[in-house]
């Protein structure tokens, strides 16, 4: 087929035109896809950061759980542990957390045993423990006083501080009571009689209901 000029050149610029057309197209086509896709990526990495977020807090929120549960079976344990306090000749004096039905010789250990100057024949190890006993190992030649009255509380299986009859520092041992509540305790008695019951306690001024409550099965009147 044999085109005239004229026609020869309109075929040209049609075809260029659609060129022209199917470029731009294109390059539109390419700009939508990139935008896309950005907004693709967007909208993935936000997903991540999301999911990332909630296992951050779901892990925190376990190892809070889990130190709270901790917190609180130390708490329970040491509640149900018998503290007691060993003090003069051993290799480590002080205070330590034993299980009920413990023994001397248990605490003694705990201490790190008996130093060389230590008069171990003053000292009962078979005796059973009792809660915030207080356990003294003399020196040899040192009196035994102190034992003596550790001694004279389990034999009569009362480990009860007596209201009337306890010194400042004797009721300074009980729970929340320092100086000035023991000093309280001992006006209360001197200005009013012996105390007739536990519960009287109460009338003296700095010991309310919470203070009692921790009072009341250590404390006696007789």
């Amino acid at each position: 087929m044999n085109y005239s000029k004229r026609e020869r050149i309109l075929v040209t610029l049609l075809g260029i035109s659609v060129l022209l057309v199917s470029v731009v197209l294109f390059l539109s086509f390419g700009n939508y896809s990139k935008k896309e896709s950005e907004e693709q990526a967007l909208l993935f990495l936000e997903e991540v950061e999301q999911e990332g977020m909630e296992e951050r807090n779901a892990f925190e929120e376990t190892q809070e759980t889990q130190e709270t549960q901790e917190t609180q079976e130390t708490q329970e344990t040491q509640e149900t542990l018998l503290v007691v306090d060993i003090k003069g000749a051993v290799k480590k004096p002080g205070v330590y957390y034993l299980s009920p039905g413990s023994r001397v010789f248990e605490a003694v250990e705990e201490a790190g045993g008996f130093l060389e100057e230590a008069d171990e024949l003053q000292i009962n190890l078979a005796s059973v423990l009792v809660d915030e006993m207080l356990i003294y190992v003399p020196k040899i030649g040192e009196e035994k006083t102190v034992i003596s009255t550790i001694e004279s509380k389990q034999e009569t299986g009362d480990a009860k501080i007596s209201l009337n009859k306890a010194t400042q520092s004797e009721l300074e041992t009980l729970p929340g009571i320092g100086p000035s509540k023991a000093a309280a305790i001992i006006s209360h008695r001197q200005e009013h009689g012996d105390f007739k019951g536990v519960e009287e306690l109460l009338q003296v001024s700095g010991i309310g209901p919470k203070s009692f409550e921790q009072l009341k099965d250590k404390i006696k009147v007789n």
